[in-house]
């Protein structure tokens, strides 16, 4: 009986000393490759050429300041060539300025799938136009894409007044999350209304353009494999023609989506 409880206890010893090292190298694990990031991302689709365009979209905010709003007009986010940002004071408050003389669109054509035993091309053969045809049905954005790390660790629980969020941003309401978050008690997701200054020319009286704006701040880390919790924010709208003005566009907040706690 005693050999038997001495076996036990020193089992359970192994057992403590052996769950000891994996807790201590797993915490290590999560402080090397613990890192928080910002993600903001503009995207313009358009089918039809626009001229003479000037755009004041939403801009992460926090205390009336700008991180990356500061990235943006110091280069450090990727731009198109042709573009010109700047941020500026508007009667809806401090947003991203958009300045261009002519956004043509390009469609590009489907990839070609390889035949069996074909050797796939360096340089793959595309169709590129500027109008969309059978030939050429897919249309690539225009995209100005920002990625900001930081040293703190992202209040993505509650970003409200913690949190660079779009701006402007009015009459936020409470809703409830749609799939696949709904059910989880722990995600909070909100609505509200922002604005969008448009002014251009278009090519076509008919032309469709959509303007999506998103936010991302994340905190990621690494213990056998890549887990993470964050926040969203983002705007959509769409202009059929022609357009010299301001326009409520519609946003949505998500909070607390992900992982928390190390283990």
């Amino acid at each position: 009986m005693r050999r038997s409880t001495l076996l036990a206890i020193g089992i359970l010893v192994v057992v403590l000393v052996v769950a000891g090292l994996w807790m201590y190298h797993s915490h290590g694990l999560y402080e090397k490759s613990y890192r928080s990031e910002y993600y903001y991302h503009v995207t313009l689709r358009t089918d039809s050429i626009l001229y003479n365009v000037t755009l004041y979209v939403p801009v992460p905010l926090i205390e009336d300041e700008s991180r990356i709003g500061d990235a943006i007009v110091t280069g450090k986010a990727s731009i198109p060539a042709e573009w010109d940002c700047s941020i500026v004071e508007t009667e809806h408050g401090t947003m991203l300025k958009i300045s261009v003389e002519k956004i043509v669109p390009e469609f590009r054509s489907l990839p070609v799938p390889l035949e069996p035993g074909e050797e796939p091309k360096a340089v793959p053969e595309e169709n590129v136009s500027d109008a969309f045809s059978e030939d050429t049905p897919v249309l690539i954005p225009n995209e100005i894409i920002v990625q900001l790390p930081v040293d703190h660790e992202i209040s993505t629980k509650n970003p409200l007044g913690n949190e660079p969020l779009l701006s402007p941003m009015y009459n936020v309401t409470r809703v409830t999350c749609d799939f696949p978050d709904g059910q989880d008690t722990r995600v909070n997701c909100s609505s509200y209304e922002s604005r969008i200054y448009a002014d251009y020319a278009a090519a076509s009286p008919h032309a469709e353009v959509s303007i999506y704006i998103d936010l991302n701040g994340r905190n990621s880390w690494w213990v056998y494999g890549w887990s993470s919790n964050g926040y969203r924010d983002r705007i959509i709208t769409t202009f059929t023609g022609e357009q010299h003005g301001w326009h409520v566009a519609s946003g949505e907040l998500l909070a607390g989506e992900g992982r928390y706690g190390w283990l």
